[in-house]
């Protein structure tokens, strides 16, 4: 989407000025009232000392960035994803297009039948024809019987659902997947899903209804962490607060626009017919071919939107080395679409390069700036003129800042749970930056990879 400045969209934008407004008054109040505090709680009296140029350089930096980004720019995503979640579905369609139901799947055979169950759920409340079609890629378990038997067990309670089992002989890869059984798909409308996700028995007929209402090319719903019975670790609410963050506000600020970065591959709604076109005429290569089928559809001029309605629940690494592999796929994969496959993309006078251009400062270079930070706060405390006065304004600094993640977070889980007993994730908040400091080291690996021509891989 163009820049358009219309008379509304002026109105609109100074709504967008208020949390730069308030970063302004955090960058100047708040070390107002930090030394009101020392002087006043902790008793302490500031000696006026000499102060090397390079360290208050250093420190109003970061001072200044992490205001910027934690109040300002954060505020921007909730301001916009607040507005994005008040565009409705139009009323019930009065007729329903046929869906398939593509499940790309390799060595799934613990998980495919509760996939296979909740689409089978998914088409019952659905009012047109639907089908599912579970395209095997070469599995080396029992994926293809396991896929056979939840189909055969559920056709019993919904026999109108046409459903079968596609197999490659050979394991040929999820983007073989996706053409297989797009090619074979003969719905109007054509559903990715995971094999390791989940989907709530409304989400289908929730896409659908916005899909057709809004008229977009593409949409896309909240996807969370699968729940897992017993599974209290730290790996799955650490992921519960970042899919809160980065699909709850992320993704669905990005809407408000229609452009939307990303079509999850646990949860997609297209039209068939441009999917098809996108899978046939292009050479899909990335490892994150959600990015690259989303971006292409957005060069062809295709809406992109997202409904917080819809839900997909999937499997998250629960262990660091699966967490640090994904990750490393993940920005692996972004670095090879945008510098590379779309980097066109960066050099258009549109919000979709806005929003790369977002992405490549503050979460890849950004990455640097808070490595450095990490590495420079021991020599700080050490070159402080007045280490006690460093020490205790940490004691004032750090509270605020934790107050504006756990108010963050708390706006994350709200619009991503909705009803859901959210409260208990946010004590995690405190340790919530040791995932953010894997993926500033990911990110940093990642691009050290790429710039040596690793364009990433999905297994080891």
């Amino acid at each position: 989407m163009k820049f358009k400045f219309t008379k509304n969209s002026r109105i609109l934008y100074l709504v967008f000025c208020i949390p730069f407004f308030l970063t302004i008054l955090v960058w100047i109040y708040l070390p107002v009232l930090a030394q009101w505090i020392i002087n006043n709680v902790f008793g302490y009296e500031m000696i006026e000392l000499a102060t090397n140029p390079f360290w208050l350089f250093m420190v109003r930096f970061f001072f200044a960035w992490y205001t910027f980004v934690a109040v300002g720019l954060a505020g921007v995503w909730v301001i916009a994803a607040t507005l994005a979640r008040k565009e409705k579905a139009g009323s019930k369609c009065s007729f329903y297009p046929s869906v398939s139901l593509v499940v790309p799947a390799y060595n799934q055979e613990a998980n495919i039948a509760r996939c296979i169950t909740s689409l089978f759920k998914c088409a019952q409340k659905y009012d047109g024809p639907c089908e599912i079609l579970i395209v095997d890629d070469g599995s080396e378990d029992y994926t293809y019987e396991a896929s056979w038997s939840a189909i055969e067990l559920n056709r019993r309670e919904n026999p109108r659902t046409h459903s079968k089992v596609i197999r490659h002989s050979v394991n040929l890869g999820k983007i073989e997947c996706l053409r297989t059984g797009t090619n074979r798909a003969l719905g109007r409308l054509v559903a990715i899903v995971d094999a390791d996700s989940e989907w709530m028995p409304e989400t289908l007929v929730t896409l659908v209804d916005f899909k057709l209402s809004n008229g977009k090319k593409a949409i896309t719903g909240f996807v969370g962490p699968l729940e897992e019975e017993g599974d209290r670790s730290l790996y799955s609410a650490f992921q519960k607060l970042e899919y809160g963050q980065g699909v709850a506000i992320g993704r669905c600020a990005q809407s408000l626009g229609n452009n939307v970065l990303v079509v999850s591959g646990a949860i997609g709604l297209y039209d068939s017919t441009l999917l098809r076109e996108i899978l046939t005429e292009k050479s899909i290569r990335s490892v994150t071919e959600d990015l690259e089928i989303t971006l292409e559809i957005h060069k062809k001029g295709g809406k992109v939107g997202y409904v917080s309605l819809a839900s997909s629940f999937t499997l998250v690494p629960t262990s660091f080395s699966r967490l640090w592999s994904q990750r490393l796929r993940w920005f692996t994969g972004w670095l090879h679409n945008t510098l590379a496959i779309h980097k066109d993309l960066l050099v258009q006078r549109s919000w979709l390069s806005l929003l790369l251009w977002h992405s490549l400062i503050f979460e890849y270079a950004g990455a640097f700036i808070d490595l450095a930070a990490l590495g420079m706060f021991p020599f700080l405390f050490l070159f402080a003129p007045d280490r006690v006065l460093f020490a205790l304004g940490l004691l004032v600094y750090i509270p605020c800042g934790l107050l504006i993640g756990i108010i963050n977070q708390a706006i994350g889980l709200k619009y991503a749970y909705g009803a859901y007993n959210y409260k208990a994730l946010l004590v995690y908040v405190p340790v919530y930056p040791l995932l953010r400091l894997v993926n500033i080291l990911a990110r940093i690996r990642s691009i050290v990879s790429y710039s040596t021509g690793n364009n990433g891989k999905w297994h080891n």
